[in-house]
């Protein structure tokens, strides 16, 4: 059995332990950390830590790749450090500037992945109803007391969305979670349903008109007004004393936020998602036969930037109504089945027998359970071929997928267990396709990168890193005036531990970073206290300015580099002001550390130098 009390603590310290985290949850597969300094974690160590398959950094995310083990693992990383995802807004990072797009995707992440083991749940449900139920076997009456209780526990929580969106929503934007629930409950009671479905006009305080619809398993209303909710929180706060907080405030801000939700916002959100629905609809219909290849092919990069999130609520919506999902389950069918089948594909072709333990575990994962990170990021990707392979498979699948209308009838993650998904409520050979569909990319997904999979033992990889390890002397002075110490007195202990790479520290006499070689800036984070550097034969060099600098927001510094520039040795990078550093609180000990010690080998200081190979 793996330790996960083990993987938590190494994980929490490979990201700067308690200190530098925000926040933490977690998805199905995924430790999503919100970061103070996102420049402090070494992405190489975090995925050599045994029990995880990668790394991905997306949305303002540093997100952790556990497997099918994540929840085991945030319960022990919840334990041993104290934190809560209970406010998962980033403070932090406020003033960084986000994509607008990759900031809308990153919330409906954070809204809907709390909710996918009841959707999922629900939706397996109702697939059992059919199989078991009056339909096909006739187990059990449409009238009968088992059948109503049982159907009621699959469409609950579909009828109840508007309240658990609400629910997560202010988790995830830091507001009132009751207030939040109790005005998009507003949506679904009873007697406004009635109301708003009655062919009478209805009047807000007589005057206000109030659109009719339907809100039930809706999810982009209640996203809406949350987020309005969030920002009458803090406008209410504001204007109310505090002896009249505890009644005065949550009074205020339902009735304020009530009638906007239910005047604009949620007739808002039912338009955009039937905008949404209809675009999804317009590319299937006007030639499904290309549009399922593209997508189904492309699945593995639409998951690896999130972008599968953005189709989620129209999927959903989908479900409701007309009650089948006809693109993302379909697609997602394909790409899972098609990274299995190019995993155990590695594992019969490869010699090397490290790969061959990552491969098997990971294929089985992405059969059985439609879990495929691990097989992604340990196994395809890494490889490149086997995931081409992959890819063309997956592309076949969802050609046939699109002649022959492959629709899903539940929300769950596509696999060979959850494969009756599928079943049509009306029967028919709609389960018959999706079989037919699972086992041709399977079989073509396996032979593709069986064909593709160099056969390569770990010794002759040992043997071709060994040829190319670097022999070239190279000495890197400190890019900055000031007084060299020791990385091991640095009073951060994440620099300290040589966790991040070898190097020292300086204690700055002068507020200026110049360039102490001929190289290319990787990176400069927003906030400007930090720069990635990288040489033109391979040093990476990160120059952290201070500790705790991040929380300056680039106030006390200017920069003189963008990233992805060249630079020659002697240029003036950055510029930072010493004494507002120390007025602000924060050490002036600035780390300088090759961050990638490990693959060039012989890296040691001597005479307050860096020095390599020789």
């Amino acid at each position: 059995m793996a330790d996960y009390k083990s993987i938590a603590k190494e994980v929490l310290d490979a990201v700067g332990g308690k200190e530098n985290v925000t926040s933490v949850t977690h998805c199905m597969t995924r430790l999503r950390f919100v970061l103070k300094d996102q420049s402090i974690p070494k992405k190489e160590q975090i995925s050599k830590i045994k029990g995880v398959v990668g790394v991905n950094i997306t949305g303002g995310q540093y997100q952790v790749i556990i497997g099918n083990s994540v929840g085991n693992v945030y319960k022990e990383l919840i334990a041993i450090s104290g934190l809560s995802d209970s406010n998962t807004s980033v403070e932090g990072n406020s003033d960084k500037k986000t994509n607008p797009l990759t900031a809308v995707i990153d919330f409906i992440a954070g809204c809907m992945t709390p909710l996918f083991t009841a959707i999922i749940a629900g939706g397996l449900i109702k697939v059992l109803l059919v199989i078991f139920g009056p339909t096909l076997l006739g187990v059990m009456s449409s009238t009968s007391d088992t059948y109503i209780l049982m159907n009621a526990l699959g469409d609950a929580p579909f009828y109840f969305l508007p309240v658990l969106v609400a629910i997560t929503a202010s988790k995830k934007l830091g507001c009132n979670t009751y207030l939040s629930a109790m005005v998009s409950a507003l949506l679904i009671y009873p007697d406004v349903i009635n109301l708003l479905g009655s062919d009478a006009p209805t009047y807000l305080f007589g005057v206000i008109p109030v659109v009719h619809g339907s809100y039930s398993s809706s999810i982009i209303p209640a996203m809406l007004s949350t987020l309005l909710l969030k920002y009458v929180e803090i406008f209410v706060d504001k204007i109310t004393p505090d002896w009249s907080k505890n009644f005065l405030k949550p009074l205020l801000i339902a009735v304020i936020t009530a009638p906007i939700s239910i005047c604009l916002l949620a007739p808002l959100g039912l338009i955009i998602g039937n905008v949404l629905q209809s675009i999804i609809n317009c590319m299937y219909n006007f030639a499904p036969w290309l549009a399922m290849p593209i997508f189904a092919g492309l699945m593995p990069f639409i998951v690896m930037t999130g972008m599968h999130w953005a189709f989620v609520p129209a999927c959903l919506l989908a479900l409701s109504s007309p009650g089948y999902d006809v693109l993302l389950i379909p697609a997602m069918l394909c790409s899972n089945t098609a990274q299995s089948g190019a995993s155990f594909g590695v594992a019969f072709k490869t010699k090397d027998k490290d790969m061959r333990q990552i491969a098997i575990p990971a294929g089985i994962s992405a059969l059985l359970a439609g879990v495929t990170e691990p097989a992604l990021y340990g196994v395809t990707l890494p490889l490149k071929k086997p995931m081409i392979g992959a890819c063309i498979a997956s592309a076949v699948g969802g050609l046939i997928a699109g002649i022959v209308n492959l629709k899903a009838y539940a929300f769950a993650t596509p696999c060979l267990t959850a494969v009756v998904q599928f079943i049509a409520p009306d029967g028919g050979s709609n389960f018959i396709l999706a079989l037919i569909i699972f086992a041709v990319v399977f079989v073509l997904s396996l032979v593709l990168s069986f064909i593709l999979t160099p056969s390569v033992k770990t010794e002759e990889v040992e043997e071709i890193t060994e040829t190319t390890a670097n022999t070239d002397k190279t000495e890197i002075v400190s890019p900055i005036k000031g007084d060299v110490i020791p990385l091991a007195d640095v009073e951060d202990k994440t620099f300290a531990s040589g966790m991040l790479g070898k190097g020292f520290a300086v204690i700055p006499t002068e507020g200026k970073v110049y360039a102490p070689f001929d190289g290319t800036c990787r990176s400069i984070f927003d906030t400007l206290h930090a720069l990635g550097l990288a040489s033109d034969n391979g040093v990476e060099l990160l120059i952290h300015v201070g500790l705790e600098t991040v929380n300056l927001n680039g106030k006390p510094f200017k920069s003189y580099i963008k990233s992805d520039e060249h630079f020659k040795k002697g240029d003036l990078l950055l510029e930072f002001d010493i004494d507002a550093i120390k007025e602000a609180g924060c050490s002036i000990q600035t780390p300088v550390i090759v961050t990638n010690a490990d693959e060039l080998g012989n890296v040691s200081v001597e005479n307050n130098k860096i020095v390599i190979g020789g």
